[in-house]
């Protein structure tokens, strides 16, 4: 009884056109994307020159590193999806979470630098110094166009989602940003429009500064989906081991359909990196096995991971008597010591 680790061709064979239309639609979903978050970022940019006002600022820059780490999600879309080789023995989908670092520590930056200064308007305003005066003429119609725009982005996201099989995280993700952009265009907008209504009221005070409170709510609201990204990220990265709930599921199903092979299983390694599962399972056979049937174990691995997880899966199927975690295999899964 042996490990035998050779890849067949056929298996790739069989599952490359549906990720080739997957990938295919999750790149054109991802360019209309990055088209519209273009458009967003050159019309939040221009319209901050034109009021002088942060909120638009941070809203633009936001939206630009969205359009601009969207170019970079093409790429790792493709290179996420390519087979396994001797450069990426085990597959490239860990450039996902590194994309992911990447644009959240870009997110967490920007956004921080941006509630700095707007603390600093409310002090200067606070201890009597002058802060600019926010121009709102023609504002009512940019935010009406954003809200419009982001409407658009969110429902061509979710359909392009939903045409490549709901595999694509950048997707789904995508969405999720869009739909809360439309939200925060909107509470932005009713914001600023409506400061200059709190002249003349006792909270005529909060009038000049509002454009500051504005952009320290937005980084409120900003700072945890980076911040959990990244966190997500890091883990994945780390290597830690899928939800306890989901490698329970995995193992009891997988148990079974071994045994109807007759091999017990030992125990069973998962991760996720982007999209991608890599899955080993230690096996010990009743009978000793060739090459040949190892290889029909894996295949047949494989096929069973697409019908328990979503997105591709890369496996392995490894002999073994003794378990891989040795005497202390019986602790929680779901944490790292």
């Amino acid at each position: 009884m042996g490990q035998h680790s050779g890849r067949a061709t056929s298996d790739h064979d069989q599952t490359r056109p549906r990720l080739d239309a997957s990938q295919r639609q999750e790149s054109r979903g991802l360019r209309v994307g990055i088209a519209g978050n273009l458009v967003g970022a050159m019309s939040g940019i221009a319209m901050y020159l034109h009021s002088n006002s942060d909120a638009l600022l941070l809203d633009g820059l936001y939206t630009a590193v969205l359009a601009g780490s969207g170019l970079v999600a093409l790429q790792v879309s493709r290179a996420a999806l390519a087979p396994r080789s001797r450069a990426y023995p085990f597959g490239a989908s860990g450039q996902e979470p590194l994309y992911t670092v990447f644009q959240s520590l870009v997110m967490i930056g920007m956004v921080g630098y941006a509630a700095v200064t707007a603390s600093g308007k409310v002090i200067t305003s606070l201890s009597g110094g002058a802060v600019a005066v926010v121009q709102t003429g023609g504002l009512n119609w940019y935010f009406s166009a954003m809200v419009l725009l982001n409407l658009l982005l969110w429902w061509q996201y979710r359909l392009s989602w939903h045409r490549c099989g709901r595999l694509s995280a950048m997707l789904e993700a995508s969405a999720r940003s869009s739909l809360f952009d439309a939200g925060v265009s909107a509470g932005t907008g009713l914001a600023l429009l409506g400061a200059p209504r709190l002249l003349g009221t006792p909270l005529a005070g909060l009038a000049p500064i509002a454009d500051a409170l504005i952009v320290l709510v937005l980084s409120a609201l900003f700072l945890p989906g980076p911040l959990r990204e990244l966190r997500q990220a890091v883990a994945e990265s780390a290597g830690m081991s899928v939800e306890a709930v989901l490698l329970e599921r995995c193992r009891a199903s997988l148990a079974e359909r071994f045994r109807r092979e007759r091999c017990t299983l030992v125990e069973l390694a998962m991760i996720r990196l982007g999209r991608t599962h890599t899955v080993v399972a230690y096996v010990d056979p009743e009978l000793p096995l060739s090459g040949a049937a190892f290889d029909r174990l894996r295949q047949q691995l494989e096929g069973w991971m697409q019908e328990l997880v979503p997105g591709p899966a890369l496996c392995e199927v490894i002999a073994t008597v003794a378990h891989p975690y040795g005497s202390g295999a019986t602790g929680d899964v779901s944490e790292p010591g």
